[in-house]
């Protein structure tokens, strides 16, 4: 199969120039020369029509990538890198802080930028795998669940004592977005519920501390 990537690039004279990096037979390409281009695809699609990869030009036309994205409406859930041709410091700091998995510069070394998104590619793609192993340990019937309920569930099952910290929630689930203080308590809530019936809950342990726990073993 093809790897799917969505570049953001309004300079239409360097598509090209990807199209050349990433060759059809390897990879699906989507170009959108603005954010609000690829905004509006992205929130209209369902998460398992998203592509695998999202690379950035970090100055778009209608303003600059990280800040357009931190004042979006967009919970976004696909990896992304970003590309500049400024290589200034707090730039690239500010690119990681806001969850980009790279930071590549203008001009491109083709052969630097091709092993890099295959590498990102791969742990991408052994990080969904182990993820599905994860919940498949759960026995629990997936289909039921929203596409955020099983990132949550993910989220404590990827951690030794199954206990995480609100805040950690909201930053592993919304990233990017300003979400309003009730909005975990009601996916908590709706989650509890679909839980239940399948002998787990997440337990309120006390500031601000919830841990998934299996009702069964609790029994015992």
């Amino acid at each position: 199969m093809k790897n799917s990537l969505w570049i953001i690039e309004d300079m239409e004279d360097l598509h090209s120039v990807y199209q050349n990096i990433f060759n059809e037979e390897s990879y699906s390409i989507s170009f959108f020369k603005s954010f609000n281009e690829f905004r509006n695809k992205y929130t209209k699609l369902k998460d398992d029509q998203h592509p695998e990869l999202i690379i950035a030009d970090i100055m778009l036309g209608d303003g600059h990538f990280i800040k357009l994205l931190n004042e979006s409406e967009i919970t976004l859930n696909t990896p992304y890198l970003v590309i500049s041709s400024s290589d200034d410091i707090e730039t690239i700091r500010t690119a990681f802080e806001a969850g980009a998995i790279d930071y590549l510069l203008k001009p491109f070394n083709y052969n630097e930028t091709l092993a890099k998104v295959e590498r990102h590619l791969n742990v991408i793609e052994d990080k969904n795998n182990a993820t599905s192993k994860s919940l498949e340990a759960l026995n629990l019937n997936i289909d039921t669940y929203t596409n955020k309920e099983i990132k949550i569930i993910e989220s404590f099952n990827a951690n030794e004592n199954k206990s995480l910290h609100r805040n950690e929630i909201v930053n592993i689930i919304w990233k990017n977005v300003s979400i309003h203080p009730n909005t975990l308590d009601v996916h908590i809530y709706n989650l509890r519920k679909k839980l239940k019936k399948e002998n787990y809950t997440i337990k309120a342990t006390g500031s601000g501390i919830f841990k998934f726990i299996s009702l069964e073993i609790n029994k015992g």
